[in-house]
């Protein structure tokens, strides 16, 4: 396996279950890949920030957007999250809001766990069954020879490991870079259902604060909130893709943060999360909307970096900065409700502790992007499936969000790594079939938070009665 994301997590706890002999090559000090689970974080150290991936649907969630059907639905993660037995709970407290059918993994108290828990417990348990496990380890290249029986895997260090099969659960750009680097047979295949989907960066930001004002003045528990719409788009926005938000763009969840109610009389402390998308969202008539987050935010980090990930701290001057545009952008679309209850110059004295940035972006070693979207063309339909194992007759296999029938979901990488490991262990399909797994559905999933402009329509979650309007915020 190389690449100890989700997808490569469950082919080595699955595959190793099976007996079969599992090596997993990590280029990382971590596991997980774009879940990033960031533990120990406030001035207290008992908060979780998900820097990436972070919450999955038990049921499916429909709706109608334009004349496609929007699907959120991932049954093999909340049936791999069901088998560890870890322990969850709703998302959105607000049962009106179309999100309260997604889910987070929590510990025996109910905090916040960390969706990299899941990962991580896959990995615990194949390395138990034997499968060995090495961080910061680059695969360098694959070297086949005039049979396809076999390949090698060279090292970073130059060494070779002798494999039957390789199953690669690495993002677009890596893997395609790994590729080129390969040499023998397997090196003269091009593989083009690997070059279908296009790259697009995903950030997020979340801001601590002692005092959780949104919380306990405001009561502001869910929804979401943006100031995407106060500031019209000029032509050199459109054009150049210059974010006219100002001081700073903003596109969050209250609900979403992890916070703790246990100050006096039960007040709250804990993260905000004041960005959540990417690059474009165009409202509408292409009057107003969301454009350059991604590029505003991203002056203030290094450009090339081995994580996605940035701690910033009010005594760096450039983070303080950052911080103080902001906070300021909070206040302002907060203005009517906090003067309502007389709070403004309160929460304006009120300088946030700290905050997490992560930007997956090309500038991220090893990850080199957020999400994924398949070009219009004949290969997006079957995308999955000619992804799967994309050298015809050779033993390499793929599975990743890229090439998986959910876009921007930890689920499309589990639905690849399910079929290949039915393949290499030679398991009866029956429901299980390659058909079912990879199933590309009527228009590209991905999270609806991804969505451009102001749309809103109407969330309908089968296993709810209720249903309301929802306002995207992106």
């Amino acid at each position: 396996m190389v690449g100890a994301g989700a997808g490569g997590a469950y082919a080595a706890w699955k595959a190793s279950n099976a007996g079969l002999r599992v090596c997993i090559f990590e280029l990382s000090h971590r596991p997980g890949g774009r879940i990033h689970s960031m533990r120990g974080e406030g001035p207290r150290k008992d908060l979780v920030v998900e820097a990436g991936a972070y919450r999955f649907s038990k049921h499916p969630i429909k709706t109608h957007l334009g004349n496609a059907t929007w699907v959120i639905n991932t049954p093999i993660t909340a049936s791999v999250v069901k088998e560890l037995g870890l322990q969850t709970k709703v998302y959105n407290p607000d049962p009106n809001q179309w999100d309260h059918g997604m889910f987070k993994v929590v510990d025996e108290n109910g905090h916040n766990a960390g969706y990299l828990t899941m990962v991580e417990h896959m990995l615990e348990q194949a390395v138990a069954k034997g499968a060995l496990l090495a961080y910061n380890t680059k695969v360098e290249a694959l070297i086949s020879t005039d049979t396809n029986t076999s390949l090698s895997v060279q090292l970073g260090n130059g060494s070779m490991v002798l494999a039957k099969a390789v199953l690669l659960n690495v993002p677009q750009h890596p893997l395609l870079e790994l590729l080129r680097r390969s040499h023998g047979p397997l090196a003269s295949i091009f593989p083009k259902p690997l070059y279908v989907p296009v790259t697009y960066p995903i950030m997020k930001l979340y801001i601590h604060y002692s005092d959780a004002w949104w919380r306990n003045d405001l009561g502001l528990l869910s929804g979401p909130f943006s100031n995407s719409l106060e500031h019209p788009l000029d032509p050199m926005s459109l054009l150049e893709g210059i974010p006219p938000q100002k001081p700073a763009p903003l596109m969050g969840q209250y609900h979403d943060g992890d916070v703790r109610c246990d100050g006096p009389g039960g007040r709250c402390r804990g993260f905000l999360q004041a960005f959540y998308g990417g690059d474009l969202g165009v409202a509408g008539n292409g009057k107003k909307g969301m454009l350059g987050a991604v590029k505003f935010y991203s002056l203030f980090v290094d450009s090339i970096s081995t994580d996605s990930a940035t701690h910033l701290s009010p005594k760096n001057p450039v983070h303080r900065e950052l911080m103080a545009a902001v906070h300021d952008a909070l206040v302002e679309v907060h203005l009517p409700q906090l003067n309502a209850v007389n709070a403004t110059a309160k929460v304006k004295a009120s300088f946030p502790t700290g905050a997490v940035l992560s930007i997956w972006s090309q500038g991220v070693q090893g990850i080199h992007g957020g999400c994924h979207m398949p070009k219009p063309g004949p290969h997006s339909e079957q995308l999955p499936k000619e992804a799967l194992q994309p050298l015809p007759g050779w033993p390499v296999y793929v599975a990743n969000e890229a090439y998986g029938p959910n876009n921007c979901w930890a689920e499309g990488s589990l639905a690849m790594s399910k079929a290949v490991v039915n393949r290499l262990t030679a398991k009866s399909l029956n429901s299980d079939s390659e058909e079912q797994l990879l199933a590309q559905k009527t228009s590209p999933p991905t999270d609806p938070f991804l969505l451009a402009g102001d749309m809103s329509s109407t969330f309908k979650d089968p296993h709810r009665s209720s249903s309301e309007p929802m306002m995207f915020a992106i």
